[in-house]
């Protein structure tokens, strides 16, 4: 069954990471990209994760480390099998959404290949069969999207704001929406 695509507000929210090496660094530094307040606990941690702004405890992981905030997401990222399945039915008994890098199986959510531009943001999935398809679709978009797109997308979100308050009839917003992005993007919609 494929994964249904939500997009969360993490500005501030409480992050756990379980895992302190590269694969761990990465999703850290994807997490934080969203404004999330991560948390790493892991026996050794890698150089690169030191270099991120983190909350960094470096001991095992404790199932009680599932309990020490409200966390609003937790990653799993460690290379133990038993120590993840651990954190998966300890989130899933407590209704928290996790996910287990690599191991499908045992998340709740994956991680998305993602297109970030400012405030505009696609997310391509594979329902973690294939990471490489997703990547490999990320990047056709990369090359189909202009590079200008989130200024664009800023833009029309001011218009927007402007534009409910001026023009009450919903048709002739969305009609005058469609011309000012044809506008902006300089070509008929």
């Amino acid at each position: 069954m494929s994964y249904f695509p939500l997009m969360i507000q993490l500005e501030h929210a409480p992050v756990l990471l379980v895992g302190g090496g590269r694969t761990a660094r990465r999703k850290a530094a994807i997490l934080q990209e969203f404004g999330a307040a991560v948390e790493v606990v892991a026996p050794a941690m890698d150089p690169g994760i030191r270099s991120l702004d983190l909350v960094l405890h470096q001991r095992p992981f404790a199932p009680d480390d599932m309990d020490r905030q409200p966390w609003r997401l937790v990653v799993a990222a460690t290379d133990d099998r038993a120590v993840n399945r651990v954190i998966s039915e300890g989130c899933r008994k407590r209704g928290i959404p996790v996910n287990v890098v690599d191991d499908p199986e045992l998340c709740t959510f994956i991680f998305p290949a993602i297109v970030k531009q400012q405030e505009l943001v696609c997310a391509v999935s594979s329902g973690g069969r294939s990471p490489l398809v997703a990547q490999w679709v990320k990047g056709r978009l990369q090359q189909v999207m202009p590079e200008n797109l989130g200024t664009l997308n800023e833009a029309m979100g001011q218009f927007r704001k402007a534009l409910q308050r001026e023009e009450p009839e919903e048709g002739k917003r969305r009609e005058r929406l469609k011309k000012k992005l044809a506008e902006l993007l300089g070509k008929r919609l």
